[in-house]
């Protein structure tokens, strides 16, 4: 039997699922993600995996996994990374975080999860170079910056209002949150009423971050993916580790005095405008709020948090006239502003001139990620 009027069928077949997805809740489509699933992503940190909600969410809930919260350093693709020397041992370390990642998106990753956080163990990398003049800029705001994670942060009723008038105040600094009504009466009052997005709205962009997810994303190409494929279980002592790191660096490193690794001063030397970092190290940098904001966060849902403070490459910031003497003042506050909230800190800052503890002018590298290790198996056996 021929139908009649098969486009205007097919139309409204189309027009009736459209209209199914549009009214359907989010968490709907969650799908079901397993352990071995979600070690597929564990060193991915794409957008999906760092502004979304899916999959830090269900690597959250799942207690074989250890986050560590970071920055570039977590793209490095070091053979003494973290999760290299801890494959295999119990649980799973999963990496979150990409260059720009700072404290104040940290602070929206993690509140958005934040009923997944009480009693988790994990660490949050804290680099001082973020400690700028201006703090986190305009363009790294909105390309890093999740609308769902904001709207998540502001919904749950969990989250004391004194935070989240904190988080309102900090984001209309923002040109693009400037008239945002929502934001001023929350920034005001410290009261919640209404949504920062629409309901409605939200719910459709959780539905795309749904859907992307089902899809593998860590880029077949990746460095650091496939060392950590083929890497095995380490059974060296933290001693040999450190030897080896040392050898290793100084081979990689021998083109400079810096004991940078020598790919990258090769990309200096071509280089050869003028390197000026002075917007670096302020003690009255935005950062500190952002961190004291993301330390209140992490205290108030109860997380087991060891924050992290890397160093720098003290040889060669003297070389570019950013002395000690401020790099260690702004350290400093770092650290007092974690510990004065109750944080636990692990501080690396002492360490700026120690070889080849960093593998650049700034990323933590070789033996750097030892002690790095060394520090979160310890807060895991904690």
């Amino acid at each position: 039997m021929k139908l009649k009027y098969p486009a205007l069928i097919a139309f409204l077949v189309s027009a009736l699922l459209f209209g199914a997805f549009v009214l359907i809740p989010a968490s709907w489509l969650q799908p079901n993600w397993s352990h071995k699933k979600l070690l597929t992503q564990q060193v991915a940190n794409t957008d999906n995996v760092i502004k979304g909600s899916s999959i830090q969410h269900a690597m959250l809930k799942d207690k074989n996994f250890y986050p560590v919260y970071g920055s570039s350093e977590l793209r490095k693709d070091d053979p003494f990374q973290p999760l290299i020397l801890l494959k295999g041992k119990q649980p799973d370390l999963f990496y979150v975080g990409t260059g720009g990642q700072t404290d104040l998106l940290q602070t929206l990753a993690l509140g958005a999860q934040y009923d997944q956080l009480k009693g988790k163990k994990m660490t949050i990398i804290i680099s001082p170079q973020w400690f700028t003049r201006n703090g986190i800029l305009e363009n790294n705001y909105l390309g890093r910056a999740s609308k769902v994670q904001i709207n998540q942060y502001f919904d749950n009723p969990n989250i004391p209002n004194h935070l989240k008038q904190r988080l309102a105040q900090r984001l209309l600094h923002f040109k693009t949150n400037k008239k945002d009504a929502f934001l001023k009466k929350v920034a005001k009052t410290g009261k919640v009423e209404g949504h920062y997005l629409n309901p409605f709205y939200a719910n459709h962009l959780e539905k795309i971050e749904i859907l992307k997810s089902y899809i593998s994303l860590s880029p077949e190409t990746d460095k650091l993916t496939k060392l950590v494929d083929k890497s095995k279980l380490n059974t060296k002592s933290y001693e040999q580790l450190d030897k080896e790191a040392e050898i290793y660096g100084k081979k990689h490193s021998s083109s400079n005095p810096y004991r940078i690794k020598d790919s990258y001063w090769k990309l200096i030397k071509k280089n050869k405008r003028p390197i000026d970092r002075q917007y670096e190290f302020r003690l009255n940098s935005p950062e500190f709020k952002d961190l004291a904001l993301l330390v209140d966060t992490m205290n108030a849902a109860n997380a087991d948090v060891q924050y992290v403070v890397l160093p720098v490459n003290g040889k060669w910031y003297d070389s570019i006239h950013v002395s000690k003497e401020r790099r260690q003042k702004v350290d400093e506050k770092i650290v007092k502003t974690i510990t004065s909230r109750g944080g636990k800190v692990y501080d690396m800052t002492d360490q700026d001139y120690r070889p080849y503890v960093m593998s650049d002018s700034v990323h933590i590298g070789w033996r750097g990620l030892v002690e790095l290790t060394k520090q979160i198996e310890k807060h895991i056996q904690s």
